[in-house]
Order: C-alpha cells, then sequence, then structure tokens
C-alpha cells in the first residue's frame, strides 16, 4: 500500500514518527512525507515532540 505526501499529496518516501514521553500514556504521531518535505516535516515533529525517527518507505 502506497502512502500520500501529508503535504503535497506526492509518493510518500519516508515515514517519520514521533512520542511525546512526557505524556501519560505517551502521545505518538505518525506522518508521511515525499522527498521535497521530509525536512519540513521533521523539523515539524522535532518542534511538537523533541523527537523523531525517519523511516525510509521503500515501494
Amino acid at each position: 500500500m502506497s502512502r500520500l505526501c501529508e503535504d503535497c499529496g506526492a509518493h510518500a518516501e519516508w515515514t517519520l514518527s514521533s512520542q511525546r514521553e512526557c505524556a501519560d500514556p505517551p502521545d505518538e504521531v505518525e506522518t508521511a512525507a515525499c522527498a521535497a518535505h521530509r525536512l519540513d516535516a521533521t523539523e515539524n515533529l522535532l518542534n511538537q515532540y523533541g523527537n523523531v525517527t525517519v523511516t525510509e518507505t521503500l515501494g
């Protein structure tokens, strides 16, 4: 199953996830991004959550 970039709707090459550790239960979020928007999405998660895991999505 192909995911779409949440910024522009193009094929998402990256899945980004983050977790707010100080919340109980931990608050988790996942987003998808194309190559052009991966850095923007990463910066957004870092600003909101303070951490981010970036995973390349093949296919």
